[in-house]
């Protein structure tokens, strides 16, 4: 007998977990105690319903518990397909809070021939992106216009997904911001078109396209705003000399060492190529 008694324990224990668990599944089954009962988004359809859906999955309907123990993935998910800081909370029993806080976009980003916008807090997505099938609202026009070559570092933390999804923008943010902060108020130079950052002899080059009246300006900067101020005293002189404020194409360079030189080039000189005038000098 006691030989039995110690094989149909384990027996009957296994028996009450299934009894217990049959219990539980009769009540939700019955009562549906575990459904998602609210589902939140603040602010109010910020996301499109098949882009939440596909991230959070159908069966979360049934049972909330699940999107709670995924919250993390489900945010990463959600912040690759839309361009927004995504967090998924679980304020009380049956219930998902989902808030979104749009990224602020800053630059329009100009790469091997396609645009891209760059936000203030650091990530890049594809101009024309579309967040289940439906296109983001076109900013890309209204932004400052730059260009960045591409034997610089590479803009994007995967490169393979570029096209695809919003992510980390390994471009150097902060002196980015820098260069655009001393660029932006200088209304002297004329409307900014665009402005492009390049290598040359291992150093990195601006090049600032501007139009001023009826005049294309082209100006190249060293990447180090320091040095700006001196060189926008020059450059601004040299746009009230009369003999090279006419119509045409005015190339200043204030990249070599100890001067600036200044030239009116041919239309072709703005194409990007990297034009060394000779011409009349500035110190």
């Amino acid at each position: 007998m006691a030989r039995g008694t110690k094989r149909g324990g384990p027996g009957r224990k296994l028996l009450v977990l299934a009894l217990f668990f049959g219990i539980l599944c009769g009540l939700e089954n019955h009562y549906q105690l575990l459904r998602l009962v609210e589902l939140t988004i603040e602010p109010p359809e910020s996301l499109p319903d098949s882009v939440l859906w596909s991230s959070i999955g159908s069966l979360s309907r049934r049972f909330w518990v699940i999107p709670v123990m995924r919250r993390a993935s489900i945010a990463r998910e959600l912040q690759e397909r839309y361009p927004a800081e995504i967090r998924v909370t679980s304020p009380g029993w049956g219930r998902i809070g989902i808030t979104v806080r749009p990224y602020l976009p800053w630059l329009s980003i100009s790469y091997e021939g396609k645009q891209y916008v760059l936000s203030l807090e650091g990530f890049i997505w594809p101009k024309g992106f579309s967040v289940g099938g439906v296109k983001l609202p076109a900013v890309g026009d209204r932004l400052p216009a730059w260009e960045w070559e591409k034997g610089l570092l590479n803009p994007f933390t995967d490169p393979n997904r570029r096209d695809s999804a919003v992510q980390k923008s390994a471009l150097p943010i902060a002196e980015i911001g820098r260069w655009e902060q001393g660029l932006a108020e200088k209304t002297w130079l004329g409307n900014r078109v665009r402005t492009m950052v390049s290598a040359r002899g291992g150093q990195r080059v601006l090049k600032v396209i501007a139009q001023r009246n009826n005049q294309r300006i082209q100006l190249e900067l060293k990447d180090d705003p320091k040095e700006w101020e001196a060189v926008f005293a020059a450059v601004r002189r040299i746009l009230g000399d009369p003999d090279l404020s006419k119509q045409g194409t005015l190339l200043i360079d204030a990249t070599y060492e100890g001067k600036i030189v200044a030239r009116i080039v041919p239309p072709d000189g703005t194409d990007g190529k990297r034009l060394r005038p000779e011409g009349s000098e500035s110190n």
